[in-house]
């Protein structure tokens, strides 16, 4: 029997077809249990875990952009592997003295030119200061880039290399006693010559959102163990704990423009992952008042709007809420439906802004970088999933230079088929 499948596995018109067959029959991960059943699909929080069976049945007859996407992520992912590992702790002494918390420096402050010691910096809005990457920022996006790119790779191509590279970077940062970071970002974002701390630093660790997904699919991967599951949960527990208690979390949430929104986001996921869906319920239930407030009758955005990069804080801001609205489903709250009187809602600010970014129109404001479309691609991508039309996946077909969202998206987050 193995000779035959062998043989008919050689033969190059049938084999993406018996290898779509034999997933499906495997169930929604294409492994099965150690009873012989097909295991259960990943319980994303952020992508799709029921499409992931779709995904593989599409890579496997060879569909080209899915592959295109893959293959990405073994480019970064075979680069990992020949990286260090990385950790928190390799960085310059945060200023409360203790080398395990994350310090980082705020991308739009600069020296003082008319100072002789450049203190205290001064803001230049939209401008970033190349010194903030010799901070802690650098090796914190070099491991999320390399888990985010190695668990996919792993669970989609099946190499193992990356699945056990990610485990090390995940237990290096997050576990480990010798180099877990502790679970703050109350270092991140300093100004020099600035006494206080920026609660403006906890927007860096919305880096974070998907490597939670990544660690629900390494669940399935021996290599990473119960304990170290459960290890990854309570640090992210700790995290969100402070996120709502420490003054800088809670002075995060107030912000009235884009951190506010995000912030909201990483309670809600970071609530759900570590088990605390009250958690995450109460601040579900604060979205409708912050839709009513950042987003005008008309759509326009009155607090990005201010920023020397308005359309770009317009679209990040958009995404978040987007976000938000995506994880609301695990608790069966519809944001997507939510319209206040006045006609204010999500689907609202996403269409104010999509003649804009199809260059349709020219942008009011003021934009003095160029605009990143694959995150504006990402942006309408998963909001085309949350309307129930193909409104918004319309805007991502029509974006300049045939503009995409990040891999990990397209394979976790696919878009319906014939989208």
């Amino acid at each position: 029997m193995k000779l035959i499948m062998s043989r008919v596995f050689q033969v190059p018109n049938l084999r993406p077809v018996l290898l779509s067959v034999a997933l499906l029959l495997a169930g929604a991960t294409g492994r099965l249990d150690a009873a012989g059943q097909p295991s259960a699909a990943p319980a994303l929080l952020l992508g799709q875990g029921d499409q992931l069976a779709r995904v593989k049945v599409v890579l496997a007859a060879g569909r080209p952009a899915l592959v295109n996407a893959l293959d990405k992520l073994k480019v970064i992912s075979e680069a990992a592997l020949k990286k260090p590992i990385g950790s928190v702790v390799e960085g310059d002494l945060p200023p409360g003295g203790d080398v395990h918390d994350y310090y980082s420096l705020s991308p739009y402050w600069w020296p003082d030119p008319a100072k002789p010691d450049g203190l205290p910096y001064i803001w230049k809005d939209g401008q970033e200061n190349p010194d903030r990457k010799k901070s802690d920022i650098t090796r914190f996006d070099a491991m999320i880039e390399a888990v985010t790119a190695e668990v996919p790779a792993w669970y989609f191509a099946g190499d193992g290399r990356y699945a056990e590279n990610a485990v090390q970077r995940l237990r290096t940062w997050f576990i480990e006693p010798a180099t877990r970071m502790n679970p703050n970002f109350r270092y991140g974002q300093k100004r020099r010559g600035h006494d206080y701390n920026s609660n403006a630093g906890i927007i860096e660790s919305s880096h974070l959102l998907w490597l939670v997904d990544c660690a629900i699919l390494l669940e399935s991967y021996p290599g990473w163990t119960a304990k170290d599951a459960e290890g990854l949960r309570r640090w992210f527990g700790n995290f969100s704990t402070w996120l709502v208690e420490s003054p800088e979390g809670c002075e995060e949430a107030m912000a009235p423009n884009n951190h506010g929104t995000w912030s909201n986001a990483q309670v809600i996921l970071f609530s759900l992952y570590s088990g605390n869906p009250e958690r995450a319920r109460a601040h579900l239930e604060k979205m409708p008042a912050r839709i009513y407030a950042q987003v005008f009758m008309d759509g326009r955005q009155p607090q990005e709007l201010i920023r020397t990069r308005s359309l770009h804080y317009s679209d990040f801001n958009n995404r978040a809420l987007v976000y938000v609205a995506r994880l609301g489903r695990h608790l069966g709250v519809d944001l997507f439906a939510f319209r206040s009187t006045e006609g204010r809602s999500i689907r609202l600010s996403l269409e104010y802004n999509a003649p804009y970014v199809l260059g349709k129109k020219p942008w009011p404001g003021e934009q003095i970088l160029s605009l990143s479309y694959n995150e504006i691609a990402e942006t309408y991508w998963r909001a085309a999933i949350g309307f129930p039309d193909r409104e918004f996946a319309n805007v991502v077909h029509q974006l300049p230079n045939g503009a995409s969202p990040r891999p990990i998206v397209q394979l976790l987050d696919p878009l319906p088929p014939g989208w």
